[in-house]
């Protein structure tokens, strides 16, 4: 039933593409979401929707780039790469080629990728061991993407994604520790925010709300037009707040103005501004 219930979502997301038979189940079990008699992995079935609901996001920004030019996309904690595989699969189908550059710390994570690369004949697509921030690559990147880079991480991809000038940045924020962190010092420095933030529960929502909110203006300070929402339902991940940036000219006076004023009142630094100077 799971699976049934996957490759529905699957056809639903892309519903211009054909899919034969047993090609996704192939497929899935190659990128190991699929065990070998045709069931998802329990632990993995809901990075599986993740994946594909964050998958439609990636495409529809591709596909309003030219054709007659290289694309390239870099997936900056890439993991175990069920994102750019997916999203590989399903533009060689709509015949799209695009170059692919995974970054991860996790050595083990990039050899395994190397792996399942080879075994699908992927050669478009390469890994590579190294923090997103200090990744340098040697062409031009268009698109930008993070789906659950942990905590600072994601800044690490929004700040990566403006230095390199990328077309679009799309990210999936892991987790807001950071901020968070910095919300119990500030309760107890402004008296009136000490309602809001005393409790933790209550800290952590407004944590959320607000790391999201300062890297949208963030993001919204170096030319980028942002929307922030909810890519997948909520039964698959509650971290399901999107950000997706394209970028559409240059320094905004007012979205760094609005991002000063949100930091200051809430008396937090935000980690993205220690890869992004001018937002300090």
């Amino acid at each position: 039933m799971i699976r049934n219930e996957m490759l529905t979502c699957l056809k639903e997301a892309f519903p211009n593409v054909e899919f034969a038979s047993g090609e996704i189940d192939k497929f899935f079990k190659a990128i190991s979401l699929m065990n070998p008699g045709g069931s998802l992995y329990a632990e993995r079935e809901k990075k599986a929707y993740e994946t594909i609901h964050f998958s439609i996001h990636v495409v529809k920004s591709i596909n309003r780039l030219s054709r007659k030019r290289e694309i390239a996309l870099l997936d900056c904690g890439c993991g175990r790469s069920y994102l750019s595989f997916l999203v590989n699969h399903v533009l060689k189908k709509m015949d799209r080629r695009v170059t692919y550059i995974g970054v991860d710390n996790n050595a083990q994570l990039v050899e395994r990728s190397m792996m399942v690369r080879d075994e699908l004949g992927y050669g478009e697509m390469h890994f590579i061991k190294s923090n997103i921030i200090d990744f340098n690559p040697e062409r031009n990147v268009d698109i930008v993407c993070a789906l659950h880079a942990c905590d600072t991480a994601t800044d690490e991809a929004i700040a990566k994604g403006v230095e390199l000038g990328a077309r679009y940045v799309i990210v999936a924020p892991c987790c807001q520790r950071q901020v968070i962190r910095q919300l119990g010092m500030a309760s107890k420095k402004i008296w009136q925010l000490k309602p809001l933030l005393d409790e933790k529960v209550a800290r952590e929502y407004v944590g959320v709300v607000l790391t999201e909110s300062l890297r949208k203006l963030a993001l919204e300070s170096f030319g980028y037009e942002v929307e922030m929402f909810e890519f997948t339902p909520a039964r698959y991940t509650p971290k399901n707040i999107m950000l997706r940036a394209e970028k559409k000219g240059s320094w905004n006076e007012k979205g760094y103005e609005d991002y000063k004023a949100l930091r200051n009142y809430f008396g937090v630094k935000p980690k993205i501004e220690e890869y992004l100077a001018q937002l300090t």
